[in-house]
């Protein structure tokens, strides 16, 4: 299994490995209820973080790692404005998902990070399938994965259970062969 080479650089975001210094940003982002409104989780407490960033810091240095969750730090101010990553689900396919503090909304970061990450998946980690599911209701969420080049395929009725209501989530994909520069695999 292939590995990312880390820091991913898009033209303004830098994309790396969280460390334990990124403890209060990502408080900052996760503990808001807006910006946990469509997420599972959350909004997240002082404690609950913690536990997400031992995680994190862990899956690090797994073998094989499958879990590539990165902060996008902001290039001109490197200020960590939230999190990207590709969730290796097995060899051939890989759950995307992001999450951006509310000041970095709607001006594209989202779109530009997803977007290397599905660049990464398929071109350094080797995946066949990248997809991602985000609730029908969410629709910044539709429109960054398909600025990001995923096609919406089907609604998954009661995807998930969570926060006390059943989710009904847009599933959206893309496979390798259908990436530019893959030629066909």
């Amino acid at each position: 299994m292939n590995r990312l080479a880390l820091p991913i650089r898009t033209p303004r975001l830098v994309l790396r490995d969280f460390v334990a210094d990124d403890y209060a940003v990502i408080l900052s982002y996760a503990s808001d209820p807006e910006v946990t409104r469509f997420m599972f989780y959350g909004p997240r407490d002082e404690a609950d973080t913690r536990v997400y960033l031992q995680r994190m810091l862990k899956s690090q240095v797994e073998t094989p790692r499958r879990v590539w969750e990165l902060a996008v730090v902001e290039s001109d101010s490197g200020v960590v404005i939230g999190a990207c990553d590709l969730t290796l689900e097995n060899e051939r396919e890989a759950d995307l998902g992001y999450i951006l503090g509310r000041a970095w909304w709607g001006q594209g970061y989202a779109s530009e990070a997803a977007s290397a990450m599905v660049r990464a998946g398929f071109e350094e980690l080797g995946v066949e399938r990248i997809f991602a599911l985000c609730d029908v209701g969410h629709t910044a969420s539709q429109r960054v994965m398909e600025k990001a080049g995923l096609k919406r395929m089907a609604v998954v009725r009661a995807a998930r259970e969570a926060k006390g209501r059943s989710w009904d989530m847009w599933r959206y994909e893309r496979l390798r062969h259908d990436w530019p520069g893959t030629m066909g695999h």
